[in-house]
């Protein structure tokens, strides 16, 4: 026995099952949508926090490699009596640059790690800068315990002015140019490219190769972003290490 539904019209039938085929349709087109605003919101609230806590991460190896730096400055100066010269080549090779009069090249470039033993470059990939007060870098004239007050030229200021006393000023820096690299050399298969150039004031301090720096608390505000990482050798520390070393006086 036929039931109404087998005595409708053929063409009732078929419209039934095309609307009940719409309206399946309909649905889940809905559900993909519902589900792709959920993912999108899911991913923004997972990417973000996984963002940051690489940043992080790559600060605190950086700060790791600048601390190795500065020991292994330490330990050339008790070896050798002296500071070594940047590297000045482009692209960097490691090595110092020294004239034949026992001068640097120049008193700042990229930080010489062949010749320390360290690191050659930040978490970013990108070269140390490295910038060495010439009273204590030179290979002939050896410096002593009376260099540890005013010998330096080298400058650094934070939020609140000079970090250190006039008869403190560094000896030496060492810096990251940070995540954005600006002003900063990038490395990569054996080649090596500057980065974009600084456009904070702080930074544009850190990149222009005079005897200034700037040494503050990472900002990204608009128009003041300073994420730069540097590490400072004291001239009482080098020469203190030295005396206890017995390489001074």
């Amino acid at each position: 026995m036929s039931n109404a539904y087998d005595q409708a019209p053929a063409s009732a039938q078929r419209r039934t099952r095309f609307n009940g085929r719409q309206m399946l349709q309909g649905f889940t087109l809905l559900e993909l949508a519902i589900a792709v605003v959920i993912l999108s919101l899911l991913s923004g609230w997972l990417i973000t926090p996984l963002r940051m806590h690489l940043s992080q991460a790559a600060y605190r190896e950086t700060e790791q490699r600048l601390q190795i730096a500065q020991q292994a400055l330490l330990g050339h100066a008790v070896i050798m009596h002296y500071l070594p010269c940047p590297d000045t080549d482009m692209p960097p090779d490691g090595w110092e640059n020294v004239l034949a009069n026992q001068s640097c090249h120049k008193d700042e470039g990229v930080l010489p790690w062949q010749q320390l033993s360290v690191p050659a470059t930040d978490a970013w990939g990108r070269f140390f800068r490295y910038r060495a007060d010439s009273t204590f870098t030179h290979h002939g004239v050896r410096f002593t315990i009376s260099h540890a007050e005013n010998a330096s030229g080298i400058e650094v200021s934070g939020e609140t002015g000079a970090t250190t006393s006039i008869p403190s000023r560094p000896v030496a820096i060492v810096l990251s140019h940070g995540e954005n690299g600006l002003g900063g050399i990038q490395s990569g298969a054996g080649q090596a490219y500057a980065m974009a150039t600084a456009q904070s004031a702080a930074e544009i301090e850190n990149a222009d190769g005079d005897t200034s720096f700037v040494d503050q608390s990472q900002q990204h505000a608009a128009g003041s972003v300073y994420d730069d990482v540097l590490v400072m050798l004291s001239p009482k520390v080098l020469i203190a290490t030295m005396v206890q070393a017995q390489r001074l006086p």
